[in-house]
């Protein structure tokens, strides 16, 4: 297993809604079609999103093509790092193998 372990900068906290409370983080689904990484639109107060890939690795593009076998960073299962705002939400991604993935999500901004 790979994992790449990354301490987040201390100027960042969870992101935080109107009320105070912290956003939920989210979990998507990546099978055998690609698919937009970020389920629900990202707060606006959101400057960066923690995530880790579990269960599967996972084939994923930035720049508005299908990722594929062929198209894309495979990013193996249990790896785990940070991506700014627009990263995340332009991220599309599939499968690796027959094994579905699921990938976490947390939101952070800056103090």
């Amino acid at each position: 297993m790979n994992s790449n372990i990354n301490n987040l900068s201390n100027s960042l906290v969870p992101t935080k809604d109107n009320a105070g409370t912290s956003i939920p983080s989210q979990s998507k689904a990546v099978s055998s079609s690609s698919v937009a990484l970020i389920a629900t639109p990202l707060n606006n107060a959101t400057d960066m999103v923690a995530w880790t890939v579990m269960d599967a690795g996972i084939y994923v593009t930035f720049d508005g093509t299908a990722a594929s076998s062929s198209n894309g960073h495979l990013i193996a299962s249990g790896t785990s790092g940070e991506w700014s705002k627009a990263t995340a939400a332009a991220a599309l991604a599939i499968r690796d193998d027959a094994t579905d993935a699921r990938v976490q999500f947390s939101e952070f901004q800056t103090r």
